[in-house]
């Protein structure tokens, strides 16, 4: 009976990325299709298994010189991501094996064909009135390509590789208050010999609805692991609001000039408001960023997004990111994402353009 109430779904994805290349100053390309089936039993006294598949196709790829996609796109073959048992007694449930993890400091991207995954064990919590806990032991994780996960085969799907000695996480989240949104997460990375010291990092948020406003502060408290120079503050602010259609934010955030801050395990794991679409957040010492966002609601069906970044490490010369991002849903199922970033003073080219295609059924 388990098995037979198994449910079943999956995502058919296109993604077409262009570059300048930042080395050689020649435009890149790939074309890459893929996607991912997922199954999960019905429960049997509590427990179920679960099971997810990738798989990706690099149609087309053309490389002047240097190729930029070697560590996230550029990976023909399939995985296993996901092969996990889980038990829930009550309001707790307990995960073991190789399964996707999203929490501000744990947590895999799926922006690529390939979604990161990780192996360990994942225990969370809903006993407390308006609270979630999780707690977690990761021991392994699956990168985006197999250059990414540190190999050396070009074109490979990267397999579970060791995370140093190990990796520790605890994570709550807090509801209670009407309107305010509290978590925190602590995650330790065990050294493996490779580091001086266990890398150590802390994150807080509060969100606060205020009519149609929302305020938001965020800080990382971390050290990075290094025999010296490192213990780093990073703490950021975001307002935000909609209007009918319009939906407008600011936010600046700031990190100590001591070190470079940890902001976790995991492509996904990039919860600085600043963050651009391309170069995500930035946790270099010494550096202040803001980002301006205005998005509008044209239709049901399209959105369009303008986002301008700027930051500025040190004595270096402030550069920024400007996105301009249209989405549009053809049906329930089947969507399109296009991004035209332009830089200024970076090492991400003069600009870069994706496409992204999903099917999800």
């Amino acid at each position: 009976e388990a098995f037979s109430n198994s449910k079943v779904k999956g995502e058919l994805k296109a993604q077409y990325f262009d570059k300048q290349s930042p080395v050689d100053g020649k435009n890149d390309n790939i074309f890459v299709t893929g996607g991912n089936i997922n199954i999960v039993t019905g429960s049997f006294y509590g427990l179920n298994a679960g099971v997810t598949f990738q798989a990706s196709h690099v149609v087309d790829r053309s490389i002047e010189s240097t190729n930029d996609f070697a560590s996230t796109m550029d990976a023909s073959g399939a995985v296993m991501s996901e092969s996990y048992l889980a038990y829930t007694l009550d309001n707790i449930t307990l995960k073991v094996g190789r399964q996707y993890i999203t929490t501000p400091l744990v947590a895999g991207s799926g922006s690529r064909i390939f979604k990161e995954a990780f192996e360990g064990i994942v225990v969370s919590n809903t006993d407390i009135a308006n609270t979630t806990v999780v707690a977690a032991y990761v021991s392994k994780e699956q990168y985006r390509t197999d250059i990414a996960a540190g190999g050396t085969t070009v074109k490979a799907v990267s397999d579970f590789e060791k995370l140093q000695d190990g990796a520790y996480t605890l994570y709550v989240k807090n509801n209670s208050v009407e309107n305010l949104t509290l978590d925190a997460q602590y995650a330790q990375i065990k050294t493996d010999g490779t580091q001086a010291n266990d890398k150590k990092a802390f994150y807080a948020s509060a969100s606060y609805d205020l009519n149609n406003v929302t305020i938001a502060g965020q800080t990382y408290q971390t050290d990075n692991g290094l025999a010296s120079n490192s213990d780093g503050k990073a703490y950021g602010i975001n307002v935000s609001t909609n209007i009918d259609n319009l939906s407008l934010a600011a936010a600046y955030a700031t990190v100590d000039k001591d070190a470079d801050i940890v902001n976790g395990i995991g492509n996904g794991a990039d919860g600085m408001y600043t963050a651009s679409w391309i170069n995500g957040g930035f946790y270099s010492a010494d550096t202040d960023s803001y980002k301006l966002s205005a998005g509008y609601k044209v239709t049901n069906d399209l959105s369009l997004d303008l986002m301008h970044a700027s930051w500025k490490t040190g004595t270096a010369q402030r550069a920024s990111e400007t996105d301009y991002v249209a989405s549009y849903s053809f049906d329930k199922n089947l969507s399109a994402t296009f991004v035209f970033a332009d830089f200024n003073n970076t090492d991400s080219g003069n600009y870069q353009s994706r496409l992204y295609i999903s099917y999800k059924f």
